[in-house]
């Protein structure tokens, strides 16, 4: 098992300090990473497990910086919406989904390297509560829609410390929801649980790397990052989405 510990080791270790420094990203780079070395139903509870590990470490180190009614409106709207997306994935074709996703996140990415600015102006936790909402829903079915409330962060001021603080202090719930459902379905194991912690705990030396790298961006440099992710992972669902 150690040939296949190691390289779950280093690939946590990179793609979560790479999730530090851009707000998100770090599981769309682990995914086609993870399957190099695991079997594909292993990776969804494999990674939920390595997940809850970092939003966990990311809320302790950034636990100054949380926003905290950001993060009170953000946690009702992922509880519900994560509920909403685990009905609707037993009953819905998600093809169409997964390209309206993917498209709209190239879309706000483009947008920003293209020069413009986020319109969202004068916003209340009720705004991060609705898209919390959504973003839970769609996340649940079709993989990656995690990013969709970055533009909303950015749009807000809430950068860097604040932002990575905030979001892992949200999602660390509906992490948890996951793992529930992964161990009522059989699927943590006592291996799975072993490979996701060896994930886990390359991606908490990549949180703790992730934090110096993340200090010394500048608020510009760290927005040009988030953007480059949201693109990112707008072009691995179109892809996912395109090759089922």
């Amino acid at each position: 098992m150690a040939a296949t510990l190691i390289p779950l080791f280093v690939a946590g270790l990179l793609c979560w300090f790479l999730s530090s420094i851009a707000a998100g990203g770090g599981a769309v780079l682990f995914l086609p990473m993870a399957r190099l070395v695991l079997e594909p139903q292993d990776v969804p509870p494999a990674i939920a497990v390595a997940s809850i590990i970092s939003s966990a470490h990311r809320s302790f180190l950034y636990r100054r910086n949380v926003v905290l009614r950001i993060w009170a409106a953000n946690v009702p709207g992922l509880l519900a919406g994560t509920l909403l997306g685990a009905l609707l994935l037993k009953n819905l074709q998600a093809d169409w989904l997964g390209y309206l996703v993917g498209g709209f996140l190239v879309f706000l990415a483009l947008r920003h390297f293209a020069g413009g600015e986020p319109r969202f102006r004068n916003l209340t936790p009720l705004h991060f509560a609705g898209m919390s909402f959504v973003t839970a829903s769609l996340s649940t079915v079709v993989g990656v829609a995690g990013p969709l409330m970055n533009p909303l962060y950015v749009g807000g001021g809430i950068l860097k410390e604040a932002m990575i603080g905030t979001k892992a202090a949200s999602t660390i719930f509906m992490q948890a929801g996951k793992l529930v459902a992964f161990a009522g379905l059989g699927l943590l194991g006592p291996e799975i649980l072993i490979l996701g912690s060896v994930i886990g705990v390359g991606a908490l030396l990549g949180n703790w790397l992730g934090r110096y790298a993340l200090a010394s961006l500048t608020s510009a440099r760290f927005t040009h990052y988030v953007y480059a992710a949201l693109l990112l992972s707008g072009l691995a669902t179109l892809v996912r989405t395109a090759t089922g």
